[in-house]
């Protein structure tokens, strides 16, 4: 029964070492290696919080931890990774400050949720979480380097750096953005729609590892997660606006 209870944290540690991980190979320049390894980060993450609601057994101990963890491996990780590859040796510390976004908005985000968490929609995110805004910065990583002798003129910083400040940006925004859906096909409609676009997603990803196109499966995945949730705020917003015209 006590080893049941440490069950989640385990999953958190391992999340956490596997960002350190990341940090290390970054320096070494095994940029691939350094966004697996953010990647399998992201998806323990997903499932220690499900694990401790599954066992009963969730504890401010657990979240804390957790944001720690999420804190290493999706705001430190990324960042270091920007700025070995993109930012490193630009005027100053102009280079820094670019670099850094991805770990300060990451840094207001989780402090965010920590204090409102009491408070937050069973079923939303507000703003854009830090896992996804770090696999969504390791697509692009992955998209650069892997991509470089086909496309060129996509993997310039000039576009790339634009692109990661505003999923920085959105870790901090309004925008409302779905859980991660429950393990069960009881708690509706769109909650079974998500879990089969995770599978199909998962799916899709082996055969990009097998055959090298896992890159942009990663891109299409969480680009259509971002876009999905900026969408559906425009149209929350201007319906609204439209109930407000017409009352």
């Amino acid at each position: 029964m006590k080893i049941k209870r440490h069950i989640p944290s385990l999953f958190t540690l391992i999340n956490l070492f596997l960002g350190f991980l990341a940090i290390l190979n970054v320096q070494a320049g095994n940029y691939n290696l350094a966004c697996y390894f953010i990647l399998i980060a992201g998806f323990l993450d997903s499932m220690d919080g499900k694990i401790a609601r599954a066992f009963g057994i969730s504890t401010d101990f657990g979240m804390e931890i957790d944001s720690l963890a999420d804190m290493v491996s999706f705001c430190l990780a990324p960042s270091v990774m920007v700025y070995h590859l993109y930012t490193y040796g630009l005027p100053g510390i102009s280079g820094e400050i670019i670099a850094a976004a991805p770990l300060i908005f990451g840094a207001i985000r989780l402090a965010r949720f920590n204090v409102d968490s009491s408070n937050e929609p069973s079923s939303v995110f507000t703003g854009l979480p830090t896992p996804v805004a770090a696999l969504s910065i390791a697509a692009l990583v992955l998209f650069t380097v892997q991509e470089r002798h086909i496309s060129p003129e996509y993997t310039q910083p000039r576009l790339i750096l634009p692109a990661i400040f505003c999923i920085a940006f959105l870790m901090v925004s309004k925008v409302k953005y779905p859980k991660f859906p429950l393990l069960n096909f009881k708690s509706g409609l769109a909650n079974t729609f998500f879990i089969f676009s995770l599978v199909t997603f998962l799916i899709t990803f082996i055969a990009g590892l097998v055959y090298n196109f896992e890159s942009r499966v990663l891109m299409a995945f969480t680009g259509l997660y971002i876009f999905s949730g900026i969408l559906k705020q425009f149209i929350n917003s201007e319906t609204q606006k439209t109930e407000t015209a017409t009352s």
